[in-house]
C-alpha cells in the first residue's frame, strides 16, 4: 500500500482527527477483492495512528495487574444510569465550565433523573402515591425568608396568619 495524502476531519466537539490515507497497488487481480470491497479501482483505507496509538495504551493498562485490580472494584450499579443519561437523555457534555459549576450541573441532572424515575414507580402505584408527592415536594422547596431557612410550605401557612 502507498500513502497517498492525510484527511482532517472536525468533529462535532470541536476535536481535529488526522488519518493517513494509503491506496492499494493492485486489486485487480487479487482473489479477495469480491470480499474485499466493491468499488472500482484499487482499495483506499485511512488509519488514525494516533487513535491506534490510545487503543493500544489503554489496552495495557487495562490489562496490567493494576488495570484488572481497579476493574474489580468498579461497581456495576451507576452503569445502567450513565448509560441512560448519555444515550437515551442525549447528556454527553457538560454545560458549563469550572468545577463548582459541573458540580452544580450534574446536581441538577441527578435531581430530574431521580424525579423522573419517581414518577414511573409512582405511575405504576397509582394515583394515591401522586398527591403525596405533591406534598412531599411543597415541603423540599427551600427559599431563604427573613434571613431564615424555611420551606415553602411554612411561609405560606406564616403569609396565612
Amino acid at each position: 500500500m502507498n500513502r497517498i495524502g492525510t484527511k482532517r476531519d472536525k468533529t462535532a466537539s470541536g476535536y481535529i482527527t488526522e488519518s493517513v490515507r494509503y491506496k492499494a497497488q493492485r486489486c485487480g487481480g487479487c482473489p479477495l477483492r469480491g470480499s474485499c470491497f466493491k468499488a472500482q479501482g484499487n482499495r483506499i483505507i485511512e488509519v488514525n495512528h494516533r487513535l491506534n496509538q490510545y487503543k493500544r495504551q489503554v489496552r495495557e493498562r487495562l490489562l496490567s495487574e493494576e488495570g484488572v485490580r481497579h476493574r474489580g472494584r468498579r461497581c456495576i450499579e451507576p452503569e445502567a444510569v450513565f448509560g441512560q443519561m448519555k444515550y437515551n437523555m442525549a447528556y454527553r457534555r457538560f454545560r458549563h465550565v469550572g468545577e463548582d459549576k459541573v458540580t452544580m450541573d450534574f446536581a441538577f441532572f441527578a435531581i430530574a433523573f431521580n424525579i423522573k424515575k419517581m414518577c414511573a414507580k409512582m405511575r405504576k402505584a397509582g394515583e394515591r402515591l401522586i398527591t403525596l408527592a405533591k406534598y412531599i415536594f411543597m415541603g423540599l422547596f427551600i427559599t431563604r425568608y427573613n434571613g431564615n431557612i424555611a420551606t415553602c410550605y411554612q411561609m405560606n401557612e406564616k403569609k396565612a396568619a
